[in-house]
């Protein structure tokens, strides 16, 4: 269905054929003056359309109605009264399906049990109510006397009701696009459930039927049938096909209009049964699905669990031979200066000093955002920060061959957060993005990484942009999920240790590919002071 009426010379012309085509098919064994009939298709398809298009569409509802008045049943009336009462009735169901929309929140997808219920009370209730003023309407006129009036109202509530209970649920069915897929395999078994429909009628009507139509209740093996196999949509489509092939037998045998009636509330059972176990089986699917997706989740969770249990204790590991390490890089500095070494020794000592430094900050900063789940924020300046990551990067550009460079807006204020940290998530995207260069030409070996006042107030946009290949569609279907990678040797975590940090932040990190190839990562990071700082209590 268009989306607000887009495409409206298009629908609007194959809802009034299609409403034309349903009531010239149904209009049999119709009981005058009014030529109401058992079985009204047009109100099931004229309430699936209300509900999913709402109100605005009760004008062409109503168009409808008059075109199927006119071409097909040609009422013994006045053209004012045919209008008036198809008013009433494009009305009534227009509020109907706009109270159990908008009041009751029916959902039109019919993703609940409590969704077909709420469906069949307003198939049951819509027509007794709007039935009432449209029998009473030409009663005031003469066109049959008030003796009669229960009767007619009963004849046409039974039609509605089956036509609503039938074919509304296919048309919702449908237009949210859970029908069964088509296949050799579900052709055979549609087939084999048609060929069950058949024989059951054949019994009801064939030579070996009985006054009772006690083999009626046969029908119900392939309804449930479907309904158990294919849930909520194989129940309406059931039902659907099983109330045509009722008709068409009807039709052949000439059973009586009396007779007519009685099958049709056998129908309307069926219809009833087959839609309420459908809908069971596809809610009973559904919470089964989320039950495995939650499962998945904790499954990921608990993984990651051990993963930053693992972390903590590696990192607590490392952290003597690390001291160790700082101080016999310390202890041969002095003497590297008491012993006057060359200047290019005591350059590569202090550089050893500095590295080894900030690895023991590295790991006891990651070491406290896996136990406590938090960090220790602070004002940084976001030019500073980068020009740091520039410089902890040139050992990765020189090792991939890239070209890293800095574009920060000027003026742009500071931002709140751990330095390290913050470090550690652009080195990541920074290395990611070095890793996927596989262009031979230097000049689409580029990697910048940017900064500028993010589109939302109080924060401020970092990211890393590459001229690289782009993500493939494992990796960019699960982005930031963990244990997700395409190196051979890689882990899969390091996107979702960055969408942690970043999230801990109090911003986001998103990805963006680009029209012309390049792949862009950015995180937003609040600004100090703007009252958007992340909590860390």
């Amino acid at each position: 269905m268009p989306k607000d009426f887009r495409g409206r010379w298009v629908f609007v012309p194959a809802y009034l054929a299609a409403h034309l085509a349903l009531d010239w098919i149904s209009f049999i064994h119709e009981v005058a003056p009014l030529n109401i009939t058992p079985w009204n298709p047009p109100a099931g398809l004229m309430m699936g359309m209300l509900i999913v298009v709402g109100f605005r569409a009760v004008p062409l509802a109503w168009l409808g109605l008059m075109v199927a008045d006119l071409m097909v049943r040609d009422l013994p009336v006045a053209l004012w009264v045919t209008a008036v009462a198809n008013g009433i009735l494009a009305a009534g169901y227009g509020g109907a399906a706009w109270v159990l929309r908008r009041r009751l929140g029916l959902d039109p997808r019919l993703a609940k049990l409590r969704d077909i219920v709420l469906l069949l009370v307003g198939a049951a209730m819509t027509p007794l109510a709007v039935g009432a003023g449209y029998i009473a309407l030409h009663t005031l006129i003469g066109l049959f006397p008030w003796s009669d009036f229960a009767g007619a109202l009963l004849r046409y509530w039974v039609g509605e009701v089956i036509g609503i209970a039938v074919l509304t649920p296919v048309v919702l069915v449908a237009l949210r696009g859970t029908v069964p897929r088509a296949s050799w395999r579900g052709a055979a078994e549609m087939a084999a459930y048609g060929l069950l429909i058949g024989v059951t009628l054949w019994l009801d009507f064939g030579p070996l039927a009985s006054a009772q139509y006690e083999h009626f209740y046969l029908l119900f093996l392939p309804a449930v049938a479907v309904a158990v196999r294919h849930g909520l949509a194989g129940a309406a489509l059931a039902s659907a096909v099983t109330q045509g092939g009722l008709i068409v037998a009807i039709q052949v045998t000439g059973v009586e209009t009396a007779r007519t009636t009685h099958f049709q509330l056998l129908m309307l059972t069926l219809a009833v049964t087959a839609l309420l176990l459908g809908a069971v089986v596809s809610e009973r699917r559904r919470v089964e699905a989320v039950i495995r997706e939650r499962q998945s989740d904790l499954d990921r969770a608990s993984r990651l669990t051990e993963a930053g249990e693992m972390a903590a204790a590696l990192a607590h590991e490392l952290n003597q031979p690390l001291s160790a390490a700082m101080s016999y890089a310390r202890a041969a500095r002095k003497i590297a200066k008491l012993e006057q070494a060359s200047p290019r020794l005591n350059e590569i000592l202090d550089k050893t000093v500095v590295q080894a430094e900030r690895a023991d900050r590295v790991i006891r900063s990651l070491r406290d955002f896996v136990r406590k789940g938090r960090s220790d924020p602070a004002p940084l300046s976001v030019g500073a920060l980068i020009a740091d990551c520039l410089a902890l990067a040139a050992p990765v550009a020189g090792q991939h061959s890239v070209s890293i460079q800095a574009e920060v807006a000027p003026g742009l204020p500071a931002v709140s957060g751990d330095a390290v940290q913050l470090q550690q998530v652009i080195l990541n995207l920074v290395r990611n993005a070095a890793e996927a260069m596989d262009s031979p030409d230097p000049r689409l070996r580029r990697i910048v990484v940017f900064a500028h006042p993010a589109t939302e107030a109080g924060f401020v946009s970092v990211g890393v942009r590459d001229s690289g290949p782009g993500l493939s569609d494992v990796v960019e279907r699960n982005l930031f999920a963990p244990f997700v990678t395409t190196k051979a040797t890689g882990m899969g975590l390091g996107l979702s240790i960055a969408h942690s940090i970043v999230e801990g932040h109090g911003g986001t990190l998103t990805s963006e590919r680009l029209s012309h190839g390049e792949t862009v990562f950015r995180f937003t990071l609040p600004i100090h002071g703007s009252g958007t700082d992340f909590d860390d209590a």
